[in-house]
């Protein structure tokens, strides 16, 4: 299992990624194509608007839309040829203040987050 997690102004989202829908997101989407910018910002922006609508909300459901968007967050950086975007492992997507002016990615073996309450 994979993991994308999202740190979007204190607010902290995980996103699993089951092994069959990472294998069935490799299978469809062509290599040229798991690297694009453009790509990782709409990525980024579907795994944020999910965080926003959950703010508050006990159970927040990930649909498969969010899914699709944490596999392509999650092969962009672990299959990238270029060593400075490269990142091992699960993924975390930091924005702290929440108003998307300033987002980094990490591996999430390098962050610890806390959840405000």
């Amino acid at each position: 299992m994979r993991k994308v997690v999202y740190f979007y102004g204190g607010t902290v989202a995980d996103f699993a990624i089951p092994d069959d829908r990472f294998e069935d997101f490799t299978r469809h989407v062509k290599w040229d194509k798991r690297h694009s910018q453009d790509d990782l910002a709409k990525a980024r922006q579907v795994l944020e608007a999910f965080v926003r609508r959950s703010r508050g909300s006990k159970s927040p459901v990930v649909g498969s839309g969010e899914t699709v968007a944490a596999c392509f967050v999650w092969s962009y950086f672990n299959t990238h040829p270029d060593d400075k975007l490269h990142i091992d492992g699960d993924v975390v997507i930091i924005d702290v203040k929440g108003d998307g002016s300033n987002v980094d990615y990490a591996s999430t073996a390098d962050v610890q987050l806390t959840q405000e309450h």
